[in-house]
Formats: structure tokens, sequence, C-alpha cells
């Protein structure tokens, strides 16, 4: 305990204590993440990119960075993180399809098609933040900082956080 600036004791806990030295509105950075670790988490999140660019093969980005980060995960704590992440963020945008056209559908066919506007504008919006996020997280491992995704559920964890 201390005494504060009114005299009156204070008690000193890890509350009272700043949590990160990194200033507010950085990004984490790995500064051992070699020049060869940040190109291949760039390809690692333009891999994920490819859901939304294959046409009509939506896991297509999920198995080519599901496999990009099988590769490299024992061997960097940077790469595994952002091939986690990656994975994460596509099976996420996966299921959210999934669910958003079956409800979607149902919605349909009670609204006699009025509710299939609001599909479309979802899928849409699915498709731009896939892409805008999959382009953010290839510029983040480029600048050597760790990246996450929007609107991402996290159901795997890095092998090295295990």
């Amino acid at each position: 305990m201390h005494m504060n600036a009114g005299g009156n004791a204070a008690v000193n806990n890890a509350w009272d204590q700043p949590r990160s030295t990194t200033p507010p509105g950085t990004r984490y950075r790995d500064e051992a993440a070699s020049p060869d670790e940040r190109q291949y988490g760039i390809a690692i999140h333009l891999a994920a990119g490819l859901s939304a660019l294959s046409g009509g093969v939506p896991v297509l980005g999920l198995i080519a960075t599901l496999i990009l980060w099988r590769i490299k995960a024992k061997e960097s704590p940077f790469l595994d993180d952002h091939g986690c992440e990656a994975v994460n963020f596509q099976i996420s945008l996966l299921l959210y399809y999934i669910v958003g056209g079956i409800v979607g559908g149902i919605l349909t066919a009670i609204t006699l098609g009025l509710f299939s506007i609001v599909m479309v504008l979802g899928a849409v919006a699915l498709f731009i933040v896939g892409i805008v996020a999959c382009i953010r997280g290839a510029i983040a491992s480029n600048r050597g900082e760790f990246y996450r995704y929007p609107i991402c559920v996290r159901f795997l964890r890095g092998s090295l956080a295990a």
C-alpha cells in the first residue's frame, strides 16, 4: 500500500499498472519475423482470398490457407498466428454464407421473394468484407504486424499456443 495525493491509503495491484507498452492505436509487431516469414504470411492471407475469387468453389481458400498454415505452423509463431487467424476467418465466412442461405431461403419463401433483396445485399457485403480483410491481413503480415480479422469466430487456436 502507498499513500495517494489525497493522503488516503491506496492498494497497488496489477490493475493499476499499464498492461502493454504498445501505444494505443498501434498494432502488435513481431520484430523477429524474417522477410521470408512475412512473405509467407502474405501468401497465407492472399490464399484465403481465393474463396471469394474462385467463382463457385467457396472452400478453395479455406483449403489452401489450411495447407499453407500447417506447413509452417510449428516453425514460426508469427506464421502460426497469421495462419490460424486466416483459417478461422474462412471457416467463419463459410458458416455465415451457409446459415445466411438457409435462413434467407426460408424468409424469402415466407415473404414471397421480397427477402431475396436482403440476401443479395448480405452476400455482397460478406464478399467485400472477405476481400478487404484478406488484403489488410497481407499488408499487416508484410509489416511484421499481427492481424485480427473482423467478424471472425476463433474456432481454432494456434499450435504453439496450445
